[in-house]
């Protein structure tokens, strides 16, 4: 799935591109399969701050579950990452999400370089739906053209596993021109580590399961690579 020449430059431009699918339906299948296992184990946790609210996670998902790196190494994903990073592709992190039906959390604004400070911010997210996602069940909104710097975010959260960290306040984004995709199961979105980011709750009667794949220029965050493995060409010497 290599990337054409505009679908490269709408990428640079605004920070993000629905790549469409690249997941078939039975990967699709055997990844809500092994979620689910995961969930009995009790490894995940709930990141939200809203009352009655759940959204379900787990990061680093593979190191629980290496079947996920199937994921990680398909050639659709890759190749996608390749079009914008260049041949020397290194993991980062893998990441579950679920937001119940009527019950799912919304998510804050923020930009993910806020947390890695890749400098420079050679990375992106491919966030592959595993259910169909729309507006109408927390599908994730964007802010095209966002990608051109990090914002000092202002709004604390108290994330109940990690500790407290900012995120951006509402009134530092102009949700005016926030843009949303609608996306069968197996599809996904690929965003630029500064874009800005975030989902309404999902109110809706459907699950809305998500799985992300973080990755970077290799080499770009001295990453070990028993932890960060390369997944194409080389590093750096």
């Amino acid at each position: 799935m290599k990337l054409s020449d505009t679908q490269i430059e709408t990428f640079r431009r605004d920070g993000v591109l629905p790549l469409g699918r690249v997941l078939d339906e039975a990967t699709v299948a055997s990844a809500c399969e092994h979620m689910e296992a995961l969930q009995k184990r009790d490894l995940m946790d709930n990141p939200s701050t809203e009352p009655n609210r759940t959204s379900i996670r787990l990061l680093n998902v593979s190191s629980f579950d290496d079947w996920f790196m199937n994921i990680v190494t398909n050639d659709n994903v890759l190749d996608a990452a390749e079009s914008v990073l260049g041949p020397n592709i290194q993991y980062f992190q893998d990441n579950t999400f679920q937001k119940p039906a009527r019950e799912g959390s919304s998510t804050s604004w923020h930009q993910d370089n806020v947390w890695w400070h890749a400098d420079p911010p050679n990375m992106v997210t491919i966030w592959i739906a595993l259910d169909d996602v729309d507006a109408s069940n927390g599908g994730v909104r964007y802010i095209p053209g966002s990608n051109t710097g990090l914002i000092a975010p202002e709004l604390e959260i108290n994330d109940p596993k990690h500790g407290t960290y900012k995120l951006l306040a509402p009134d530092q984004v102009d949700d005016s021109i926030a843009v949303s995709f609608t996306l069968p199961a197996g599809h996904a979105v690929m965003h630029h580590c500064l874009t800005i980011h975030g989902a309404p709750p999902n109110d809706s009667d459907r699950l809305r399961r998500g799985y992300t794949v973080h990755l970077q220029q290799a080499g770009l965050l001295k990453s070990s690579p028993e932890k960060c493995p390369l997944l194409r060409g080389k590093l750096p010497v």
